[in-house]
């Protein structure tokens, strides 16, 4: 039943997305609205397109004292001379919502950014990350090598000498907990936040059963030592899920994994993969220096993304723009989740 209904969905919604985002992001495609639509979250299929169609999963959640939060995650093909076309649509869709939130999946652009900041749009606090080190598989396996640092092209190269295997698997029960043991073992060692089992497990299955997700190991002595999820929409693709074991850190499992998802995507026709948050490059003391030295060592450049904006609708909106971080901490605190 799962996979016609993605099917008859991806028909229509899927394909519009892909025809019009110049960087499709899963968390506008169909296989993320019903997973977010399993929760807190009601999610709608909008045009905001002027002239042209610009499909748009709205999330919408209620806010505990303030009301209903819209927030449009993850979009991407605009340009300024879009912003005004498009807040209108969004001030004539908001139906209650006090605020909408929107995060342009695009990299930082000045004149994109006077754009919003003209038509009222207000700097808040992003719920997306907004750095990250990009792949451009498209080049192919030779140049993705040649365009690494030195550092990760001798960890490769130690790895394979020490006997470490990658591959990718099915996401079978005996697999899905091994990731799930190397998530946690990860979260204990490092203190990132994962979310709950439930959760992940649920998103795993899900993007699995649309042809949308890879489960990738990484073995030495005929055990699990590394292991990452990947998602994937249209010619795009994301590192989702990632643990390891670090009993064994000079092994370089890990460092090996992702250049066999590398090779794997760009035999598959991807031409982007998004490797995932690392805190920001000018910032020496933000936490996750460790993430940042691992994954810019696949390429040179640190790419930032567009920040997050406010448009607000009603009473309180201004309040909760300024004390949004607090109340996601109280909710992290009493719950253990993202409110997210």
């Amino acid at each position: 039943m799962r996979t016609a209904q993605s099917e008859d969905i991806s028909v229509g919604w899927d394909d519009r997305v892909l025809a019009t985002h110049t960087t499709p992001h899963f968390m506008q495609s169909s296989t993320w609205g019903s997973i977010r639509s399993d929760g807190p979250w009601h999610v709608s299929r909008r045009g905001f397109g002027a002239e042209c169609d610009y499909p748009v999963l709205v999330f919408e959640r209620h806010a505990e004292g303030f009301g209903t939060l819209a927030h449009v995650a993850r979009v991407s093909g605009l340009a300024p001379a879009d912003i005004a076309p498009l807040s209108e649509r969004i001030r004539a869709d908001r139906g209650r919502a006090f605020a909408t939130k929107i995060e342009v999946y695009q990299p930082r652009d000045e004149r994109l950014v006077a754009a919003f900041e003209s038509l009222g749009w207000l700097p808040t606090r992003a719920s997306q990350y907004r750095f990250s080190v990009v792949i451009e598989t498209a080049m192919g396996e030779e140049r993705i090598f040649a365009s690494m640092k030195k550092r990760a092209r001798n960890e490769i190269r130690i790895a394979e000498r020490k006997g470490v295997v990658t591959g990718r698997v099915q996401l079978t029960d005996e697999n899905r907990r091994s990731m799930l043991g190397l998530v946690r073992e990860t979260e204990d060692r490092s203190g990132a936040f994962f979310r709950p089992a439930e959760y992940l497990e649920r998103v795993w299955q899900a993007f699995v059963g649309d042809d949308r997700g890879r489960l990738y190991f990484a073995w030495h002595d005929g055990r699990v030592v590394a292991g990452a999820f990947v998602t994937l929409f249209g010619r795009n693709a994301w590192f989702k899920d990632g643990g390891s074991l670090r009993d064994q850190p000079q092994l370089m499992a890990s460092r090996l994994l992702q250049w066999a998802i590398m090779r794997d995507l760009a035999a598959s026709g991807i031409e982007r993969y998004d490797l995932g948050h690392v805190p920001p490059p000018a910032e020496p003391d933000a936490p996750g220096q460790g993430v940042l030295t691992f994954k810019s060592a696949f390429t040179s450049d640190v790419l930032e993304y567009m920040p997050a904006f406010q448009l607000s609708h009603a009473d309180g909106a201004e309040e909760w723009r300024l004390s949004e971080s607090g109340f996601l901490a109280r909710y992290r605190e009493r719950t253990g989740d993202y409110w997210y």
